[in-house]
């Protein structure tokens, strides 16, 4: 078996920094490989060598990318090559994959290709599905456990989810992406990889791929136009006395900063009303079915260097199957973004619709994407790219938003490639702004956020669940208009059986979040769930505590987890490592509970308690019972 697997270097984690430009900061920091790439080379490794083949690791990237190369080499991988070239300087994910599924095709045939789910720099998991779509093959996300069948051409996979997992049989060649669970990571000492000569890494420029440009900033159809500090410094306040005496204290302070007072009552205004002066053939992008398809879009209204009054936008939601309570966040959104344009809002199923759910949710139309859904596993994400990427080429929507979650992911990636439209992932706020839709993202592990705007005629957004305003459903008057398309079956992927282990969206809707780490044993958790009820809370843990299966993946928090951002964040019996307290730099408050005062946890706190995390606990609870008086 051939085996190609595509790496990145990136900053490491405490020195993730963008530059005001919107790239990544590089010089004079240290670089090492992207976690989830570890993975996918390890596996790469194994899996060619026991077959007999060999497996290949390429990177576009700066010459210094060179090192990881070497890294993966020391490893056991046979060959590597470094696509380098000043060109490529601000490509985005989509000119990304098309210049690495073009050094794919270059250097191939390979019988599997595999991908880190995300990197940690941009954190997007965009590239995997677009180079999948590019090369025309199958893909997966995520993979926990790989095992290639008998004969080579098929592949037996189990897959972590959002919220649960599945297990499916997928054709090869297929690019997978690696889980970072799936094995022991491929990891050199410095002093082993340097000692592998520079010149077993080959380098290309754009020239050699004989694909024309361009390439770089001026090709991607998505751009950074600002950036922020996504959160201020912590307190690091550290109490003192006995523990029931810096429970005291730490209350205090809590209370000071609110982070004990219930949410004010949100009163949202309703979705907007169904438009009733509007044809269903509303035009699709900012300036209509003519739009240009270049990612400068010079005469679009009120697009960049557009002027001229705005048109009507057509936005288009990608609905999850069963996922009811994502598609009232998302459909609520597009009616605001359509309806302030006058425009309208078509809601795309991929199971049998509700149609006077989603009406009340913000659809104007609803468009049914049918075929064989035999055996319960519902339409596969590469056939509704492929039916969507049809219709959107006729009608031209404006904006296409989706869930930031793994179908949601796949189904926009390949349908930005299918439409050259520029994709945003994992956006926090979407607006838009003279007809363009203008993104809010984390970046650099959280630390940042970034403002990210489409310039191309077809805009598409993936939008984090629990981030959007859930608006109260409108009153239908009329059915809505209804269309369905038959969406035949590549057969390509066979879903076996999934699961669900948990609440996509309990930990981003929690007003508080008490996380746990691998000091507190699961016999104990009943302890620490008596502080997380006084508080109106709910449970998060560490890598190493979902990585023992003590809580659901789900539940991880951290650069390879879950980014959230409660009113107030408690970490019990956690050392406080940087790739944990990534995921909770939006947080209003944080407390810290260990017994060691040493733990770098107290430096990224407000507040913190040393002592016995079950004394701790224990005084928590009864003081803050008798502060409410229950």
């Amino acid at each position: 078996m051939n085996v190609v697997v595509t790496v990145k270097q990136v900053p490491g984690a405490e020195s993730l920094r963008l530059e005001p430009t919107g790239r990544l900061r590089r010089d004079g920091l240290p670089l090492e490989m992207s976690a989830y790439c570890r993975r996918a080379v390890a596996k790469g490794v194994e899996l060619a060598h026991a077959t007999g083949g060999r497996c290949t690791v390429v990177s576009l990237g700066p010459p210094s990318a060179a090192d990881v190369l070497r890294e993966a080499l020391a490893w056991g991988a046979d060959d590597a090559v470094l696509l380098s070239d000043p060109v490529f300087a601000g490509s985005d994910t989509l000119v990304t994959a098309r210049a690495l599924a073009a050094l794919v095709e270059l250097e191939g045939p390979f019988d599997l290709v595999l991908v880190g789910r995300a990197s940690l720099d941009a954190e997007t998991g965009q590239v995997g599905p677009q180079l999948a779509e590019l090369l025309g093959l199958p893909f997966a996300s995520a993979v926990r456990e790989l095992e290639v069948l008998a004969g080579g051409h098929s592949a037996r996979l189990r897959c972590e989810q959002d919220d649960g997992g599945c297990e499916m049989v997928v054709e090869l060649p297929a690019v997978l992406a690696a889980a970072e669970r799936l094995c022991r990571p491929a990891k050199v000492a410095p002093d082993i990889w340097a000692a592998i000569a520079p010149s077993r890494v080959r380098r290309l420029g754009a020239g050699d791929l004989g694909v024309p440009g361009p390439w770089g900033e001026e090709a991607s159809p998505t751009v950074v136009t600002a950036l922020e500090a996504s959160c201020s410094p912590r307190d690091g306040l550290v109490c003192t006395g006995s523990v029931t005496e810096q429970v005291r204290q730490a209350i205090a302070v809590l209370e000071a900063r609110g982070a004990l007072a219930p949410d004010p009552e949100a009163s949202p205004a309703e979705v907007s009303p169904v438009p009733s002066d509007r044809s269903p053939d509303v035009p699709g992008g900012p300036g209509g079915p003519n739009v240009p398809g270049g990612p400068d879009g010079p005469d679009v209204p009120g697009g960049p260097g557009g002027a001229g009054a705005l048109a009507p936008v057509l936005v288009t939601v990608l609905v999850e199957p069963a996922r009811p309570d994502l598609a009232r966040e998302l459909l609520g959104t597009a009616a605001r973004l359509a309806h302030g344009t006058a425009g309208r809002v078509v809601a795309v199923v991929a199971e049998p619709p509700d149609a006077a759910q989603l009406a009340a949710f913000g659809a104007d139309e609803i468009l049914e994407l049918t075929g064989d859904r035999s055996g319960g596993a519902g339409l596969a994400e590469e056939d509704v790219a492929a039916a969507f990427g049809r219709w959107a080429s006729e009608h031209l929507p404006g904006v296409v938003l989706a869930p930031a979650t793994c179908w949601g992911r796949e189904v926009a990636s390949r349908s930005a490639v299918r439409l050259a439209a520029g994709l945003v992932g994992d956006a926090l706020d979407v607006d838009l702004v003279g007809g363009r839709l203008h993104c809010t993202k984390p970046a650099c592990g959280g630390g940042q956020l970034a403002t990210v705007v489409a310039r191309s005629a077809i805009q598409i957004a993936t939008v984090c669940p629990g981030v959007t305003a859930v608006l109260p459903p409108r009153a239908v008057v009329h059915a809505v208009p209804s269309s369905a398309i038959v969406v035949p079956a590549s057969g390509r992927t066979t879903v076996t059986s999934r699961w669900c282990d948990d609440d996509l969206e309990a930990l981003v809707r929690a007003p508080a979040v008490v996380g746990v780490g691998a000091a507190v044993s699961p016999d104990d958790y009943d302890e620490v769930r008596l502080l997380a009820k006084v508080l109106g809370a709910e449970l998060g843990a560490t890598r190493k505590v979902t990585d023992a299966r003590w809580l659901p993946r789900s539940r991880q928090i951290g650069i390879t987890g879950r980014s959230i951002s409660p009113r107030l964040y408690v970490a019990v019996g956690t050392s406080g490592k940087l790739n944990h307290l990534i995921g909770v730099r939006r947080a209003g408050t944080v407390l810290a509970v260990n017994a060691d005062a040493s733990a770098p946890v107290f430096a990224g706190c407000d507040v913190g308690v040393v002592g016995d995390w079950h004394e701790v606990v224990r005084a928590l609870v009864e003081q803050l019972e008798s502060r409410s008086g229950s």
